[in-house]
């Protein structure tokens, strides 16, 4: 770190012409990555839904991929344009083609609304880049009298696409202006507000590149954009606010730039280094489900995260060291008052009688914490009966990933509108079935038989179903059914193709399937305890020699929540675990990581409360990816605060002062740096709350709700709080027996620089590796 730093001092235009010549390269990678993204990955690749799906298409030859073509006519009968629709579809990769021809249910009642249903043997991502051809094909073919709206899964995943960039452009275009403000109030200094948002833009710009190239290899969900803006945006502007404020405070101070950028460097650089550490492994907890969705959002957290450290520590210190004093330049003050007052944090005043009483060494008269460092126990205990009833309403929290609903999108994409319609005027119900998928070598067809019969029987008169098909439902005599079975050829046509559907052969194993039409959308909380059902029940029924496995819209989003479920404790004891063990590396101390861990799941908790309260659906489900990201997200970015907070505690009582002064010190001549930095992280969550798809708009509230508890009444008051309840043994084998004095000319004499004559341990603690960046 320190050479590196030193390298970018020593050779700074050297270092800006090889970033510079990174980002030309990298622009033209960044901009194809929006082709190179998938959508889905919200299924357990593992999963038994996913592995009966496979044998479903396999043996039955269906399609892999289709789209559904909703018609309705706003006059009259659509029954006229169901023949060029059908025209109107036809192109390569299309198997099949079908209609209320062979499917009367396909037609509503009244007779202005039905659908198409086209097959694809081409794969997701192609039929995805069909959607639009198709659906303006299919506008032409059929006429103004008749609306076209193209929806189904490749469908609605091309949407998803779409208004995902869409959301991150959006976001970005409102980030970027608010952001400009907030620096501009934090730094007062046009110079010192344009470098974090250049270092911001690089950031994304070579962030995307990357994820260019990790398309090549892998799958990587179009999530990847939306945490690449949200965790990019905050922590590059961040760790360029520590450093620009650090290197102005070391200027104002009289300091030559060199020697400026040094302490700065030595300080703060090492502080961002262990922050951005901290994003990164907590981030990196979510490739534990092995979903796509989690391992595309974890890349993008993880890849930019480290982009934005290496730029900090590498181009930010070669950029000051050309700037030099002129990081100062457009300053909205008098020359004397800005150099008084250089890089004061917004809100900073709001602790300024604070900060004027821990001006002179960290010491404190106690009034800076008036409101609890009298009785911090009962200031705590009412802060825990706070934070318990913002985090109630999250046991009232469903985890549901829509597998089968467009209420994702917004309310005018086509492809939704589709499925509303249908979901309208004809019902969704047997287009999302349950599939009891049963498979028995060849030989075991009477054992096969037998369990499907058994099967379908629990089946009719399990809670929530609504109707069964299976091929003991075909009408056909129970004598001769075995007999069919083996032999189809004595059947009529119609007899034979339905027979065909329920049961074949698939290589050496006989697979037949029993279909059940759930009582309710497919999404709802009666549709998955019907699958649920189902699982606990079916594989008693069925024979030893008989495989059985569900299949179908929901059971994959089932499998995909109890996915979650079960990462839940691994997620969450992997981030424990790690952020204990940086922690204790960077305070020696055990409690105070303990105290970290127990701050975060209490704003955690809070903040999910909070997005339960508002989630406006009567069951309050939320997808299942947004608690294990924010859970991982908020992790990480906290430990800016807390690094800063405590670190300055910690220097100021390893140098002499008392717990009480050191605590209450601390928190006055850090308070407006945190909340100079919360409110660029605010911002930027924020900003995604105008998002369109509602995973996104719910990480954006859940986050900018859990930035503003941590920063304002976590750090502010609850921390403090705890650790004047807890007393010194908080700073583990630094602990002192009795405080130093420290007289009020030594308290006011300046602090002597690292290496100079002074109190050796506050020397040495000047080098510590994990300094934060002090306010002077």
């Amino acid at each position: 770190m320190k050479k590196i730093a030193q390298l970018a001092v020593a050779r700074p235009k050297a270092v800006i012409a090889a970033w510079l010549l990174l980002l030309a390269l990298a622009v033209p990678f960044a901009l194809q990555l929006e082709g190179a993204l998938k959508t889905g990955g919200f299924s357990d690749p593992r999963g038994e839904s996913v592995k009966a799906q496979r044998t479903l298409e396999r043996a039955f030859d269906e399609a892999p991929n289709s789209l559904l073509v909703v018609l309705h006519s706003k006059n009259g009968s659509v029954e006229d344009a169901v023949a060029p629709a059908r025209e109107a579809v036809r192109r390569d990769g299309v198997s099949a083609v079908t209609d209320r021809a062979t499917h009367p249910e396909w037609l509503s009642k009244d007779g202005r609304t039905t659908f198409i249903q086209v097959g694809f043997t081409s794969d997701n991502t192609t039929v995805q880049n069909l959607v639009p051809d198709l659906r303006d094909d299919v506008r032409d073919a059929v006429g103004a009298n008749v609306q076209a709206d193209v929806t189904g899964a490749p469908a609605l995943d091309y949407a998803l696409n779409v208004h995902s960039k869409e959301d991150v452009t959006r976001a970005e275009m409102i980030a970027f202006p608010v952001l400009f403000v907030v620096l501009l109030l934090v730094f007062r200094s046009v110079a010192a507000m344009v470098v974090p948002l250049l270092m911001a833009g690089v950031t994304l710009m070579l962030t995307q590149s990357i994820g260019y190239g990790m398309t090549r290899f892998t799958d990587v969900n179009s999530l990847f954009t939306n945490i690449v803006s949200m965790v990019g945006l905050a922590v590059a502007v961040d760790y360029s606010l520590f450093i620009v404020k650090r290197f102005r405070e070391e200027l104002a101070d009289g300091r030559a730039v060199d020697d400026a950028l040094d302490r700065t460097m030595r300080t703060v650089g090492h502080s961002v280094l262990f922050s951005g550490l901290a994003v990164v492994v907590a981030l990196s907890a979510l490739f534990i489900p092995r979903a796509m969705s989690f391992t595309s959002i974890a890349l993008g957290g993880v890849a930019v995260s480290l982009v934005a450290v290496a730029i900090a520590v590498t181009l930010l210190p070669a950029v000051l060291s050309l700037l030099g004093d002129r990081i100062n330049w457009g300053t909205l003050r008098s020359r004397k008052t800005a150099g008084k007052t250089a890089g004061k944090a917004v809100g900073e005043n709001a602790g300024e009688d604070a900060g004027k009483s821990g001006a002179t060494g960290g010491r404190s008269d106690g009034r800076s914490g008036g409101r609890f460092s009298g009785r911090p126990g009962l200031v705590l205990a009412g802060l825990v009966v706070l934070f318990a009833a913002l985090a109630a309403p999250a046991a009232q929290l469903t985890l549901r990933v829509p597998v089968a609903s467009a209420d994702i999108l917004p309310s005018d994409d086509s492809a939704r509108i589709g499925m509303e319609r249908i979901k309208q005027d004809i019902g969704v119900r047997e287009m999302f079935p349950v599939q009891v998928v049963l498979s028995a070598d060849r030989d075991q067809a009477d054992a096969l038989l037998r369990s499907t019969t058994d099967v379908a029987s629990y089946a009719r008169t399990a809670p929530g179903a609504d109707k069964v098909q299976d091929v003991t439902s075909l009408g056909l005599p129970a004598a001769s059914l075995a007999k069919a079975l083996a032999d189809p050829s004595g059947l009529g046509a119609g007899e034979r193709a339905a027979l065909g559907q329920l049961w074949t052969l698939d290589g050496d194993r006989l697979v037949t399937r029993v279909v059940v039409t759930p009582g309710a959308d497919p999404d709802s909380s009666a549709a998955h305890h019907l699958v649920d059902d189902l699982r606990d029940h079916l594989k008693d029924r069925a024979d030893s020699a008989v495989t059985v496995r569900l299949a179908g819209a929901t059971a994959t989003g089932s499998d995909f929540d109890d996915l979650v479920l079960r990462s839940v404790p691994l997620v969450v004891a992997s981030v424990a675990l790690l952020s204990f063990l940086i922690l204790l590396f960077a305070f020696r101390s055990v409690l105070l990581p303990l105290l970290a861990l127990a701050f975060n799941i209490a704003v955690v908790g809070a903040s999910l409360g909070f997005l339960a309260l508002v989630s406006g659906n009567d069951d309050h489900s939320i997808n299942s990816v947004t608690p294990l990201m924010l859970f991982a997200v908020m992790f990480g970015l906290s430990m800016d605060y807390m690094v800063i907070m405590i670190s300055r505690m910690r220097e100021s009582y390893l140098g002499g002062l008392s717990h009480r002064e050191s605590v209450l010190g601390g928190l006055a001549r850090t308070a407006g740096l945190v909340n100079g930095a919360a409110a660029i992280m605010v911002a930027v969550f924020a900003s995604f709350t105008s998002a369109q798809i509602s995973i996104v708009r719910e990480l954006g509230i859940s986050l900018a709700v859990a930035v503003v508890l941590d920063a304002l009444v976590i750090r502010r008051l609850v921390m403090p709080a705890t650790l004047l309840l807890v007393g010194d043994r908080v700073w583990g084998r630094h602990r002192r027996t009795a405080p130093r004095a420290v007289t009020p000319e030594q308290a006011a004499a300046p602090r002597p620089a690292s290496g100079t004559d002074g109190d050796e341990e506050a020397d040495a603690n000047a080098r510590l590796p994990l300094a934060e960046p002090t306010l002077r």
